[in-house]
C-alpha cells in the first residue's frame, strides 16, 4: 500500500508543469553553479599545487558545487511537500482516506516515498554533473556519492517538515512558509554564536553541524542519526496529527 500511494503522489508531482518549470529552473541553476565552481578550480590550482596534501578535482566540486546546493535542497523538500495532505483538505478527498483501511502511518510513509523520488532524482542530477567530468579525469565517485547522500538527507528532513505542516492546513502557501520557518532556524542555530554553554548544546540540533562532513569525504554515524531523527520526528506528528482527525471525524 506505501508504494502504491507513493507512486500516486510521485506521478502527481511529475505530471506537474509546474514541477517541470520549477526542474528546468533548479538544472539550469546546477549547471551555472556547476560551471562557475569548474572555473574557480582553473583559477586557484596553481595555487592549490603549492600545498602539500591539495585537494583534488572531486574534493574541489563536492565542497564547492554540491555544498552550494545544500540550502536550495532545503527548500525543495518543503516545496515539493506543501500539497501532500493540504490538497486532500481542499479538495475535500481527505474523508475517503479516513474512512479506507489505510493506516495512517501507510499514508504518511506513501506520501513522504512519493515527495522523494523526485528529489532523489535532482540529487542524482547534481552528483551526475561532476560525475561527468570522469571522462577526461580521475573523478572519485565515492565522495560525489557521499554529496549526493548529503543532499538527500538534508531534502528528505525537510520534506517531513513539509508534509508535517501540508496535514495542519488547508493552504499550501501557509504550509510553506511555516516549513520553511522552521528549516531557517535549524540553519540559523549552526551560525549562531553562543557563549551560554547551555545554548551552545542547541547548535547540535544545527543542520549546519552534521551536513558538512557530507561534502569533505567523510561522514560520521551521528550525523546520519540526526537526520533520520529529525525525519522521524515529523513524520511521527503528521501520523499523530492525522490520528487526530480520525478520531475526530474533521476533515
Amino acid at each position: 500500500m506505501i508504494s502504491t500511494i507513493a507512486k500516486f503522489e510521485s506521478g502527481t508531482l511529475l505530471r506537474s508543469p509546474q514541477m517541470w518549470a520549477i526542474c528546468a529552473v533548479i538544472a539550469a541553476i546546477f549547471g551555472y553553479l556547476f560551471l562557475q565552481s569548474l572555473e574557480e578550480f582553473l583559477k586557484v590550482q596553481p595555487s592549490l599545487a603549492l600545498q602539500d596534501h591539495p585537494p583534488g578535482l572531486t574534493g574541489f566540486l563536492s565542497a564547492r558545487f554540491l555544498a552550494t546546493l545544500s540550502p536550495l535542497f532545503s527548500v525543495l523538500g518543503p516545496l515539493f511537500a506543501m500539497r501532500s495532505f493540504s490538497d486532500e483538505f481542499r479538495h475535500q478527498t481527505m474523508a475517503l482516506w479516513q474512512s479506507s483501511p489505510v493506516s495512517n502511518a501507510s499514508l504518511v510513509l506513501g506520501k513522504f516515498v512519493g515527495v522523494l523520488i523526485p528529489l532523489l532524482l535532482l540529487a542524482l542530477l547534481a552528483a551526475v554533473m561532476p560525475a561527468a567530468m570522469g571522462l577526461i579525469v580521475n573523478i572519485d565517485i565515492a565522495t560525489l556519492l557521499l554529496g549526493a547522500l548529503g543532499l538527500l538527507l538534508v531534502a528528505a528532513s525537510c520534506a517531513a517538515i513539509g508534509v508535517y505542516f501540508s496535514s495542519l492546513t488547508k493552504q499550501p502557501m501557509i504550509a510553506i512558509v511555516a516549513s520553511l520557518g522552521v528549516v531557517t532556524l535549524l540553519w540559523l542555530l549552526g551560525g549562531a554564536s553562543f557563549t551560554n554553554p547551555a545554548m551552545l548544546a542547541l547548535q547540535q540540533f544545527s543542520i549546519t553541524s552534521h551536513l558538512s562532513g557530507f561534502f569533505q569525504g567523510y561522514v560520521q554515524s551521528k550525523d546520519v542519526l540526526y537526520f533520520a531523527l529529525l525525519t522521524a520526528l515529523f513524520l511521527s506528528l503528521t501520523v499523530i496529527r492525522l490520528g487526530s482527525l480520525r478520531n475526530s471525524g474533521n476533515q
